[in-house]
């Protein structure tokens, strides 16, 4: 029987000892590491690369799960919960690599050795989305002309949204900034994440970076707001400050700093919950500003983005699937635009 490295992800110690008891009779498993929250998970799963990862069930509804399941896709590790209160949530059906359907595997104290064996065999075969595509080698020099900046926020759900939006861009972007609402410990984590799945170089917000062309930078977590001084290279700045919309960094504090450069702008509200955002690509789309916003269907939390909706803020509201292209269309200089309109017709 193949050997299956294991990583367990629980903050209680008494949770911890005895999903120790649990596993340890179990032949054949190797427990990589012992992490107590997501960040932790996060960094030991990229570092050691486990087969499964044993969750307890109060890391399910959190938020930046999302993020550490973004990471288990990439590595193509399966997870499986470990059921450590009374109650239990809506069971799932899942697609095993046989073909057949099973209820969601998920570990209880109360199991026998041999059925602990079965069940994380069982976790172990369900297939998994694994969709994100392991970026090219980079190219030396830009091939693509954008002559507008992207300005991009979200939250709940948005470390996914941000994988399938960002999966579009080629390594020569348009220059990008991002404010995504986060634990302040998960900054790092999440843009090694993206830095690893993306084509162009992504990095975290710092005071006085300069944006170029084929950078993304990510605020998440970070001391203060992210905003942008206008320029013919915007520049980041990172302002201390009391939360906007509820937040540091804000995604509003972002969209408004680039309202003096609106004509040049394309704005982008994701999956959220609350309100962040929306009045700041509202000031952005009334001066001139390309704004799109994540449709209902395709949004985790249908809350930013409705309230952006809502407020008339939202210029081409679209499925998470759209948006990568339309953001590279919407940035395309109009000199290339045209040209390849032109060859477009020529063509038919």
């Amino acid at each position: 029987m193949t050997s299956i490295s294991v990583l367990v992800l629980t903050s209680s110690p008494v949770v911890r000892s005895r999903i120790g008891k649990l596993i340890a009779e179990i032949p054949d498993l190797n427990v990589l590491a012992v992490t107590s929250n997501v960040s932790e998970a996060f960094m030991a799963a990229e570092a050691r690369e486990p087969d499964l990862v044993i969750v307890s069930e109060e890391f399910r509804t959190l938020g930046e799960f999302s993020a550490l399941k973004s990471l288990f896709y990439v590595l193509d590790a399966r997870w499986i919960f470990v059921a450590s209160g009374s109650g239990r949530w809506p069971e799932q059906q899942l697609s095993t690599t046989s073909g057949r359907m099973i209820s969601e595997p998920v570990l209880d104290f109360s199991m026998s050795p041999g059925v602990v064996m079965t069940t994380l065999h069982q976790a172990m075969s369900i297939t998994r989305n694994l969709t994100q595509k392991a970026p090219p080698q980079r190219r030396a020099e830009p091939r693509t002309a954008f002559d507008r900046l992207v300005v991009i926020g979200s939250s709940t759900g948005g470390v996914d949204a941000l994988l399938t939006v960002l999966s579009e861009f080629p390594e020569d972007c348009p220059p990008t900034a991002i404010v995504q609402h986060t634990g302040k410990g998960f900054s790092d984590s999440l843009i090694r994440l993206l830095e690893r799945r993306c084509k162009p170089h992504v990095v975290a917000a710092e005071d006085g970076l300069t944006l170029t062309q084929g950078m993304i930078c990510v605020a998440a977590g970070s001391p203060g707001h992210l905003t942008l001084a206008p320029g013919k290279t915007p520049r980041c700045q990172i302002r201390p400050g009391a939360p906007v919309s509820g937040h540091v960094p804000s995604v509003d504090a972002l969209f408004r700093s680039v309202v003096p450069m609106a004509p040049q702008v394309v704005g982008v509200i994701l999956t959220g919950m609350g309100q962040d955002g929306a009045a700041g690509l509202l000031d952005l789309r009334r001066a001139g500003g390309f704004t799109i916003g994540q449709d209902e269907a395709s949004s985790v939390v249908y809350g930013m983005p409705r309230a952006a909706w809502e407020m008339g803020a939202v210029k081409s509201c679209l499925p998470l699937h759209r948006i990568g292209s339309e953001i590279l269309r919407a940035s395309m200089a109009q000199t290339q635009t045209h040209q390849a309109a032109s060859h477009s017709m020529v063509a038919r």
